[in-house]
């Protein structure tokens, strides 16, 4: 699946996030501290009807990026914020 867009139960099924936990942990232990935002089924393209993607179900992506997009946003945002205000 390298280089696909995964869904959040795909990454689970493959235990891929594992190997990014490990990514994390080296982080760590260089840097001090690291933080991770996985924002899972994004879009490829910004008009799915230009490009031949047969295996992408346009009407759930779009579904997806309206519902759950906005919340990913949100949670970047937040993110930076911790990142950017010092404790």
């Amino acid at each position: 699946m390298k280089g696909e867009e995964m869904t959040e139960e795909e990454m689970k099924e493959v235990r891929r996030g594992y190997s990014l936990d490990a990514n994390e942990a080296i982080l760590k232990s260089i840097f001090g501290a690291s933080v991770s935002l996985y924002c899972y089924d994004t879009y490829q393209f910004e008009d799915y009807s230009k490009v031949v993607a047969d295996r992408i179900n346009v009407e759930a992506k779009e579904q997806r990026r309206k519902e759950v997009f906005p919340k990913d946003c949100e949670k970047a945002y937040e993110m930076g914020v911790r990142l950017a205000v010092p404790e």
